[in-house]
């Protein structure tokens, strides 16, 4: 009877958390602008009660609450829309348990404090907050930002005091139980601060829509103020400037969709893709998003790293000192991170990424090319590194290497191989004069899902595929031991050198007399490191 209770009070607990899992913002322009927005999800995501929420941000362009439009509004075009025209269609589709709701800016339509304006405004809300608890959400009241505040000597109209006086009665609906988050005195306090260290600073170009750094203020302080109107411990934390526009990208993706799809009435609004296809776009970015956000940071070499997980492998990303940029070249360890790593190291050093997924035991067989694929989108969206990559095969990375490099010649910029394995008939196989690997070559047969008499009839080992390689005019650096022992080069290197140079290919070998398989790479690394540069054109 106790354990039932118990349990009886866990899914209780479970299914409180449950029900609070889909937020809708509602607003003005600076809402749809999405910048603040995005930085309250940030926050949200942060939070354990709400990371996997579902989060959608409907703001809408010239909206009101009031119902009212001056006259000739938009050069006459149309009207201002007004959220109960079709906030009943958005409920609907969005079936919210917290709305966040940002009106009145446009709600006095920029004319002074008038009595019958600021009735419709205080109707509008009410009547906003009605139809919404009416579905069983909460709703909290953001107060709006300050109108003219670089130049309040513009503001001739005193509009401002009209969205004082909103504020004011705004935060008096707290006695009756309205939740309100008033962000106009912290946004003040900014301000002045701001006059102090950064005369030039504009909060809002044009007197109404803040910049990327008022957004980002007034993403932190209705976080402040949400905590705890929400019940939730501990202060907000925000995404990184890094991660913020790719959380952004994910959030515009669900509003242009859902805007269209409840059908809204503002002209010049651009059509969003169909719901289920921005849903599952949008999905794939915020699974990237968190992932990044959640990396474990630490350094590698003087150099910071982040470790993550992609398509379910652990992965890494050590980035320059002076960090990533939008299109960073990159050099991609297909195997064996961290072992002879001066060429790595000295590449970082020249503004180069350096990336590694483990795919142990996999020996570039087309499931690893899938992971491969994954990680490859996976960094271009959660770090916007170079389109093109250069591949980097150490012994068996060199399948790896070889085959995605063969899949995606269009991706590469080049490929550095050491000691490769160019055809796995010669290791793990052993069907040459090299002793190969009796266990290797079992798991070999199982993740290709081949027989042995398959595996020896195999075309597609990277001696068979060099022609998409050499079409694409992607350029190969190779450093061998003539001597090689597990891996030998008349069965690997050298028949890619020869089938290379006969499809037009450019290829470079670099050969260490009497080496052996070990070690890899060269005590200076400086022709490695000069190659791959060249492969990226630097």
């Amino acid at each position: 009877m106790r354990l039932s209770a118990i349990l009886l009070f866990l899914l209780s607990l479970m299914l409180a958390r449950a029900a609070e899992t889909r937020v809708l913002f509602l607003g003005d322009s600076i809402t749809y602008d999405g910048r603040w927005a995005a930085w309250v999800e940030s926050a949200l995501r942060n939070n354990a009660a709400y990371a996997d929420a579902e989060i959608l941000n409907l703001g809408l362009g010239s909206e009101t609450t009031s119902g009212l439009s001056e006259q000739g509004h938009a050069g006459g075009k149309f009207p201002r829309p007004c959220i109960h025209e079709r906030l009943g269609r958005v409920l609907a589709a969005c079936k919210p348990t917290l709305v966040i709701a940002c009106y009145g800016m446009n709600d006095g339509i920029y004319q002074p404090l008038d009595e019958a304006r600021m009735n419709a405004y205080r109707q509008g809300m009410t009547k906003l907050k009605e139809e919404v608890e009416k579905t069983g959400s909460k709703i909290v009241f953001v107060t709006p930002a300050i109108f003219q505040p670089d130049t309040p000597e513009k503001d001739t109209l005193h509009y401002d005091a009209v969205l004082d006086a909103q504020a004011k009665w705004l935060k008096g609906q707290r006695a009756a139980g309205w939740k309100v988050v008033d962000i106009r005195p912290d946004l003040r306090l900014f301000l002045e601060a701001m006059d102090v260290m950064d005369p030039d600073f504009v909060f809002s170009p044009d007197g109404v829509h803040p910049a990327e750094r008022g957004h980002a203020e007034m993403g932190k302080m209705i976080a402040k103020g949400l905590w705890p109107l929400l019940g939730l411990k501990g202060e907000p934390k925000m995404a990184s400037e890094r991660n913020f526009p790719l959380l952004k990208k994910h959030a515009d993706l669900l509003r242009d969709a859902y805007l269209t799809e409840t059908k809204h009435t503002r002209p010049g609004v651009p059509e969003g893709k169909p719901v289920p296809e921005a849903t599952a776009e949008s999905k794939r970015l915020l699974e990237v998003y968190q992932a990044v956000n959640r990396a474990k940071k630490s350094m590698w070499n003087g150099h910071p790293m982040e470790e993550f997980t992609a398509d379910g492998r652990s992965a890494l990303l050590v980035m320059p000192r002076n960090g990533i940029q939008p299109g960073s070249p990159w050099i991609w360890r297909t195997e064996f991170f961290g072992h002879e790593p001066q060429a790595d190291i000295s590449l970082l050093n020249r503004g180069f990424c350096v990336a590694y997924i483990d795919m142990q035991d996999m020996y570039g067989s087309p499931k690893a090319m899938g992971h491969m694929d994954a990680f490859y989108d996976f960094l271009r969206t959660g770090y916007d590194v170079s389109p093109k990559v250069v591949l980097e095969g150490f012994s068996r990375g060199g399948l790896f290497a070889f085959n995605w490099a063969a899949l995606h010649p269009g991706q590469v910029a080049g490929l550095y191989v050491d000691a490769p394995v160019c055809d796995f008939k010669s290791w793990p196989g052993g069907k040459g004069v090299g002793p190969g690997s009796a266990g290797d070559w079992e798991k070999l047969l199982k993740v290709y899902g081949m027989t042995e008499a398959e595996a020896l009839a195999y075309t597609k080992n990277p001696v068979d595929n060099l022609e998409p390689l050499a079409k694409a005019g992607i350029p190969i650096f190779a450093v061998i031991g003539d001597a090689d022992e597990g891996v030998p080069v008349g069965e690997n290197i050298d028949i890619v050198e020869k089938r290379y140079k006969l499809f037009g290919g450019k290829i470079e070998v670099i050969r260490k007399p009497g080496g052996k398989h070990h070690p890899h790479s060269l005590p200076d690394p400086t022709p490695i490191v000069e190659a791959v540069m060249k492969m990226v054109g630097r």
